[in-house]
């Protein structure tokens, strides 16, 4: 028999943001696999906003990212390819996490538009949460 569940991620960080919109406030989970890959999900959301739970690796977000045309700031559609058949939600609210942690930034005065940033400073936090051996519990 094949076993075709997914494998357990660890939760390394809690944290809460504001939606892009900022009338609603989010709570996301990142966490790591035994290869020490990052994930993130959205768990809740202050409002009434549908959005699907299932983790997302970072790799494939920076890999949607690198795909989007040059010219073409980064928003929520980026990461629809990612989330095909889910809420059309939670491209938006993955995003707003993104924003929380540092790896997009607002470009000024386009509210629903990003840049990437080169996460660096969020992947040295990461791995300090890895290697300290951080296991929140995801309630």
């Amino acid at each position: 028999m094949t076993n075709t569940q997914e494998p357990t991620k660890r939760i390394i960080k809690k944290g809460t943001c504001p939606t892009l919109s900022g009338k609603e406030t989010l709570t996301y989970h990142i966490g790591c696999d035994e290869g020490n890959a990052i994930y993130f999900r959205v768990v809740a959301n202050s409002g009434n906003g549908f959005f699907n739970k299932d983790w997302l690796a970072l790799t494939d977000i920076q890999k949607c990212f690198d795909e989007w045309p040059v010219d073409s700031s980064i928003t929520s559609f980026t990461l629809w390819s990612l989330l095909k058949g889910k809420s059309a939600n939670t491209s938006a609210f993955i995003l707003a996490a993104l924003k929380e942690e540092g790896i997009v930034s607002t470009l000024k005065g386009k509210r629903r538009n990003h840049e990437y940033i080169e996460p660096v400073e969020f992947l040295a936090e990461m791995d300090k949460l890895i290697d300290a051996g951080v296991n929140l519990d995801p309630d």
